[in-house]
């Protein structure tokens, strides 16, 4: 399992068009991906579960990544954060 922590930057938070970039990017793989927010966890494949996260700027998040292609899935997850407004990778 690979796992790796996030804060959100964006202004509005894991709104509509983020989450929709978030989950196409995560079905690109094949492992399970999951967003925990220390108090609900979310499919990353899953727009509705991500949007029910209700994550807002500042909101911290543990990607948690389970799979026979993870690392890879992890770097374009991490790259996808760091070069978005969604989210800024801290470890």
């Amino acid at each position: 399992m690979e796992t790796f922590k996030i804060i959100i930057q964006n202004s509005g938070g894991l709104h509509a068009r983020p989450a929709s970039g978030l989950v196409s990017l995560c079905h690109r793989f094949d492992s399970n991906i999951t967003l925990d927010s220390g108090s609900m966890e979310a499919n990353g494949k899953n727009v509705t579960e991500v949007l029910g996260l209700g994550a807002e700027k500042g909101d911290k998040l543990i990607i948690k990544i389970t799979g026979k292609d993870e690392l890879k899935a992890k770097e374009a997850l991490k790259r996808h954060f760091a070069n978005s407004s969604t989210g800024s990778e801290k470890i």
